[in-house]
């Protein structure tokens, strides 16, 4: 694992060099002799510093597996995003432009390269300024014909993916979770998973937020693969339970009923349902932890049922068209943080590592919603791919 990691880092080191190279001579280009000098200089000092900030803490001492700084990294990762996407068109344009010997192609590039490196910085500048923070609630309506009469217009709320440790401590973005929840007034909330990004201490000071979230109403929960704490490196195999044990426990004392490869039993006047929660799948390196069959172990093959999993690629794998489970709610995904809309259809690079990434699926004549989640991991930036609270209303078909 280690030797990989050096590998990437090193890939990634060359890449940068290239491109920070083709940046520094399409720049070159474009601007007066009189202020060349100071230019270049300015450039060749940011570069240098990203590129001994990355050495830090990605490289040297070598083990971020045990970083506990997220601010720093999210940081360094803004800053590094919105490095590369103004140097790499302009290098791509250089590189390109020595192609062409003509004159008037290479004055057409020059412009061309220096727009659309300007559009794709203020892209990414506007998603981690204002793209974290502003929520989209999605409301979607389901309808099933053997959905209980008493659950008609029974509504959900999901939310998923809320990794505290990025929320720097902050709690407007929480907050504003539960004014909407507080507004929507759902009959039942659920959590898909991903409550921290790996440590415990990460819980510290949410609980009152959490409390009003799931004041009043049923609130059930279940674990994402950052839960388990298998991103970092641990002193000892106690030390590691510890921690997993904290965030598990963390879960009852927020207000959620965390399902461990179990279900419940949801009953409205007469008439009941289904929930059935399990532990994380994924396809390898995630892990597998899920035990459908005992979660449904004891609950009648004809009742009404809804799966709560965090990674939608256990949905594809093992339960459309294997087990009778009528709608799946998953997260996980984030969309990538990054998404394209082009005629209504929305795209997004997590499309390349699974089909099910955002929104709803219907296979088997049943359903699957992948929630795009609150936080963020890795880039401090949702560019197009904002935070999500999903409103799922079922509705019974009437059948004569």
């Amino acid at each position: 694992m280690r030797s990989i990691h050096l590998l990437f880092s090193i890939a990634f080191g060359l890449f940068y060099i290239l491109i920070s190279f083709g940046g520094l001579k399409a720049v070159t280009q474009l601007i007066s002799k009189r202020y060349k000098k100071q230019i270049i200089f300015s450039l060749l000092f940011l570069s240098v510093s990203i590129f001994l900030s990355l050495l830090l803490l990605y490289i040297w001492p070598g083990n971020i597996r045990t970083a506990k700084n997220y601010n720093c990294y999210f940081f360094s990762n803004g800053i590094l995003s919105i490095d590369i996407v103004f140097k790499a068109p302009l290098a791509l344009f250089y590189f390109f432009g020595l192609l062409f010997k003509n004159t008037r192609y290479r004055e057409t590039l020059s412009f061309t390269r220096l727009i659309i490196s300007v559009c794709f910085t203020l892209f990414v500048i506007y998603g981690i300024v204002f793209g974290t923070g502003r929520v989209v609630t999605k409301h979607i309506e389901l309808s099933f014909k053997n959905l209980p009469r008493d659950f008609d217009g029974y509504k959900i709320v999901q939310i998923s993916d809320i990794h505290l440790g990025s929320l720097s401590h902050s709690h407007k973005l929480l907050k504003n979770i539960e004014s909407k929840i507080e507004e929507i007034n759902p009959d039942i909330l659920f959590f898909t998973g991903d409550l921290v990004n790996n440590y415990s201490s990460e819980l510290d000071g949410w609980a009152p937020v959490f409390e009003k979230m799931t004041k009043n109403r049923k609130s059930f929960s279940i674990l994402g693969n950052h839960d388990y704490g298998n991103y970092s490196d641990w002193q000892s195999k106690q030390a590691k339970n510890t921690n997993f044990e904290r965030i598990a426990n963390a879960h009852k004392k927020f207000g959620f009923t965390l399902l461990k490869n179990e279900h419940v039993v949801i009953t409205r006047k007469a008439d009941s349902i289904y929930v059935i929660g399990v532990e994380n799948w994924g396809h390898p390196p995630f892990p597998q932890y899920a035990n459908l069959e005992k979660a449904l172990s004891g609950v009648p093959n004809n009742a009404f049922k809804i799966l709560l999993t965090h990674d939608p690629a256990h949905w594809e794998s093992q339960v459309a068209g294997k087990q009778p489970v009528n709608l799946t709610l998953a997260g996980h995904t984030h969309g990538f943080q990054f998404g394209i809309i082009k005629a209504g259809i929305p795209f997004s690079f997590a499309w390349f590592t699974r089909k099910e990434w955002g929104g709803l699926y219907s296979k088997y004549n049943v359903y699957l919603y992948v929630n795009t989640g609150l936080g963020t991991i890795g880039f401090p930036w949702r560019i197009n791919m904002p935070p999500e609270v999903t409103v799922l209303t079922l509705k019974r078909i009437e059948v004569d």
